[in-house]
């Protein structure tokens, strides 16, 4: 049995194929919201559930205005997001340092870091 050899792709071409892939599915994404407009019956459940939305939204602010620490809660969603960071930046340079890189929590789970790259348009 002959060996076979997989040719990596360039970053160039996998953008290029990326690309593509995303254009094709926004496509067929497009064609299916269009159908879907075009059904009476979705489009009175839309109207309905936007309804039921708002009267939900202002029983939550009402309630949230009432009885909830607003302040405390802004300020834990601050401190967490802080924190999320921080712990990213001390397991990559742990990372980095060639350290072991683990959390364990308190029902003794393991958790390791899981580590991705991204592209943003310069």
């Amino acid at each position: 049995m002959p060996k076979q050899f997989f040719i990596m792709p360039t970053l160039q071409e996998l953008h290029q194929r990326l690309q593509e892939k995303k254009a094709q599915r926004k496509d067929i994404k497009q064609s299916f919201q269009d159908q879907l407009r075009n059904s009476k019956r979705y489009m009175d459940i839309i109207e309905e559930m936007e309804k039921l939305r708002s009267e939900k939204k202002s029983i939550e602010n009402e309630i949230l205005n009432r009885d909830v620490d607003v302040e405390k809660l802004e300020e834990l969603a601050a401190d967490i997001k802080t924190d999320v960071i921080l712990l990213a930046d001390v397991a990559l340079n742990m990372y980095i340092s060639n350290q072991s890189v683990e959390i364990v929590d308190e029902q003794n789970a393991r958790w390791v870091p899981l580590f991705t790259v991204r592209f943003k348009k310069s």
